[in-house]
């Protein structure tokens, strides 16, 4: 079975509430605030078929942020940082409940606080380079 893949993201973007609080480590992220949802195409998917998503994130303080695809979380979630000071690889599945499209999927990730809530004390961290893998028809 054929592969292809999309480019999500291509720009590393800082969610959460305090812009400016990765200048000292990364002075040109761009901030876009407690949440955004990513458009994306999967040209010819085959949407029986199980995806992996892989991107990089920095500094995800917790398990409770969401990270969904079309609607649906993605199992695992954005991954916890190991270290504040690094950049992590991550590797995740997305099945054929997340309803992957030839045209107009969304991957939404939003910023939220240790408890799972919102306001003003809600994480900051980076993903960047996300890329989904898929089979095609």
């Amino acid at each position: 079975m054929a592969t292809d893949f999309t480019a999500v993201l291509s720009q590393r973007q800082h969610l959460g509430n305090e812009r400016g609080n990765f200048n000292d480590v990364e002075p040109n992220v761009m901030f876009v605030g407690p949440t955004k949802d990513f458009a994306f195409n999967c040209p010819s998917v085959n949407p029986g078929e199980t995806a992996f998503l892989m991107f990089q994130s920095r500094d995800v303080d917790h398990q409770r942020n969401i990270f969904r695809v079309n609607g649906v979380d993605i199992f695992g979630g954005l991954p916890a940082s190991p270290s504040k000071d690094t950049w992590n690889g991550n590797i995740l599945l997305i099945h054929p409940r997340h309803q992957l499209k030839a045209t107009d999927n969304v991957l939404h990730v939003e910023s939220r606080n240790a408890r799972g809530g919102g306001g003003s004390d809600i994480d900051d961290f980076i993903i960047d380079n996300v890329v989904i893998v898929y089979k095609t028809r």
